[in-house]
């Protein structure tokens, strides 16, 4: 649709006075983005609507949630699959603010009440619902797309790995030398990149939302043992408190592991002290458990905490990385949270919460 086409709208209401008022809105105002002129198909019931979507296109569906065949947000279940790449915008006579939230949890754009309905607020609301469902179809295709990649890397990027490690296995095995020692350097990148194309795959599945995830009961405590000792040999003149309890159970997967590693490695690698030390710490809730990594390095300026985590970001801006891109994806995906504050009197804590099982 641009500018100078007409918008087709596909108007349900079974009600002659709602429908000419809505016409009347549509027709007598203007508003940025909208076309002046509408092509308008008025329809009295929900069967009339299913047979004209499959026969028209249509810009934006209004839809009154009182017809003859069913009523509430059962009417919007009934008509939503029908229309999968058109913004519906229900109306409704109750000026119902829980029905109005289920109706944009099921899938509609805006929900207006009838009386307090006018040409600014309806032709407002047709804009915005009509740019809000290309947001909505641009994200879904990328969602698609993450998908295909996370299987291309499942299959093909996967199966090729194994294969150049067995091989290098072969090589190291049945020969000496610089041969061997070429075969193990295979071997080694090969972990790592096999390693690398598992994170990157777990990052698509949180943000793809893949079906096939699921969450089970770890261990924080005896992960974070694993993992300090791995870290403490990253600097020998480095030190690490903790003060965890002896098992502290969240809801997590199996690369909750690497997750704690990139956020304890984090605050070595980036510390500029002349002793670099870094204090970890539980605390457990109801509902919830909280980590807290406090370091004492260069700390984060307020105007970079926000972007920190973002895709390419680290604590030096200059080197690229998905380090904390990575935790702030995966912890989300648990349905936590990651937050980073000053420390006092420097350096930087950073805190993630997870959810008890």
């Amino acid at each position: 649709m641009t500018a100078e086409d007409a918008l087709a709208v596909l108007l349900v209401e079974d009600n002659p006075g709602d429908a000419n008022l809505v016409q009347h809105h549509l027709r007598r105002g203007s508003f940025p983005g909208v076309p002046e002129q509408q092509a308008i198909t008025h329809v009295e019931s929900l069967e009339s609507a299913l047979e004209s979507v499959e026969s028209s296109s249509f810009d934006i569906v209004l839809l009154d949630l009182g017809l003859p065949e069913s009523k509430g947000v059962d009417t919007l279940e009934r008509f939503l699959p029908e229309v999968h790449n058109v913004p519906v915008v229900v109306l409704t006579g109750l000026d119902d603010k829980e029905t109005a939230v289920e109706a944009i949890q099921h899938g509609a754009q805006d929900y207006l009440p009838k009386d307090d309905l006018s040409t600014d607020v309806l032709l407002r609301s047709v804009r915005y619902a009509i740019e809000r469902k290309k947001q909505e179809l641009a994200l879904r295709e990328q969602t698609e797309q993450m998908k295909f990649f996370n299987s291309v890397l499942r299959h093909d990027v996967g199966n090729g790995m194994d294969v150049i490690r067995r091989n290098a296995q072969l090589l190291e095995r049945d020969t000496e030398g610089e041969t061997a020692d070429r075969a193990e350097t295979i071997l080694s990148w090969s972990d790592d990149i096999i390693d690398l194309t598992g994170k990157v795959r777990r990052m698509l599945d949180a943000v793809a939302g893949d079906g096939n995830r699921s969450l089970s009961r770890v261990d924080l405590a005896e992960t974070l043992r694993g993992r300090i000792e791995n870290i403490e040999s990253m600097d020998e003149d480095a030190t690490i408190d903790v003060d965890v309890p002896e098992r502290v159970l969240v809801e997590a997967d199996d690369m909750l592991p690497a997750v704690i590693n990139n956020l304890l490695s984090n605050a070595i690698e980036h510390n500029d002290a002349d002793e670099p030390h870094v204090e970890v710490s539980v605390v457990e809730r109801e509902a919830s458990v909280t980590l807290e990594v406090a370091d004492n390095g260069p700390g984060i300026p307020d105007e970079a905490k926000d972007a920190i985590f973002g895709w390419g970001e680290t604590r030096h801006s200059s080197n690229g990385g998905f380090g904390l891109y990575f935790v702030e994806t995966m912890i989300d995906s648990y349905g936590g949270e990651v937050e980073i504050r000053d420390n006092e009197p420097r350096g930087s804590v950073f805190s993630i919460t997870l959810p008890r099982p």
